[in-house]
């Protein structure tokens, strides 16, 4: 066997050792489900507070919580038992639009600032089964990392199918297409997702989907997957600063 093949070899196992080290170290899965099942629902039902939650609305089937990760970091999460983007449920259109929720909440992240934060600056986003900490699905609202900012606002050949994006993200590949906005009331970002999955003939769980405003008031959905070559678990929340930076330039 030639040199050059026994190293590509031994970097791909070492790829795929990394990834695989990466997704265990993940702390305790349930954590999320804990807290919305056992704490903030009861709360709500039994004291009308939804805490430690944000909001809890059971008409809708949501929580909203506040992230411990960055000041500027919510997540939307179901108070019913769905496992994450890949859950069956979602497929059978048996539950709510959890991204599409999560957009209309994005206003949660100014709560308690002395200036909102512009749509155009916020994202929602749901990782992958391998690009995820928890198995409680959740809906990261945040804003757009400055960078990433700027390559969507340069990227003037978006339309409504999926491209592979010319620049890499975060070093990882991204697909994206838009969404108009009367399409975004109606239709589930989720089951446009799944419907180009299933093109490619993949799964699901190796999945990420981000939604993002345009100025012309159309959605961009970027979608990334898991690539051990890429070192890439699928984590489009990758893209996102829960500390929100683009607030710097206003």
């Amino acid at each position: 066997m030639k040199r050059g093949s026994v190293f590509k070899i031994a970097g791909g196992l070492l790829c795929v050792i990394a990834l695989v080290g990466a997704w265990q170290w993940r702390g305790n899965p349930d954590a999320l489900w804990h807290i919305v099942s056992q704490q903030c629902v009861p709360h709500q039902q039994q004291q009308q507070s939804p805490s430690p939650c944000l909001a809890v609305d059971l008409d809708r089937g949501y929580t909203l919580f506040k992230d411990r990760n960055g000041p500027l970091h919510d997540l939307l999460i179901p108070v019913d038992k769905v496992t994450g983007i890949e859950d069956p449920a979602l497929g059978r259109q048996l539950l709510p639009h959890y991204v599409a929720q999560a957009w209309r909440h994005r206003s949660v992240l100014s709560d308690g600032l002395a200036k909102p934060i512009p749509d155009q600056f916020v994202s929602v986003a749901i990782n992958s089964r391998f690009g995820r900490s928890q198995n409680q699905l959740h809906v990261h609202i945040a804003c757009l990392r400055p960078d990433v900012f700027s390559v969507l606002n340069q990227a003037s050949n978006l339309d409504a199918q999926w491209h592979v994006l010319p620049t890499r993200l975060m070093g990882h590949t991204y697909s994206a297409r838009t969404l108009s906005a009367a399409d975004a009331d109606a239709l589930d970002p989720l089951a446009v997702l799944r419907e180009y999955v299933d093109a490619q003939g993949d799964a699901m769980s190796h999945y990420s989907l981000l939604m993002t405003p345009r100025a012309d008031g159309s959605l961009v959905l970027l979608a990334t997957h898991l690539a051990v070559t890429e070192l890439n678990l699928g984590s489009a929340g990758e893209l996102q600063d829960y500390r929100c930076e683009l607030m710097n330039s206003l």
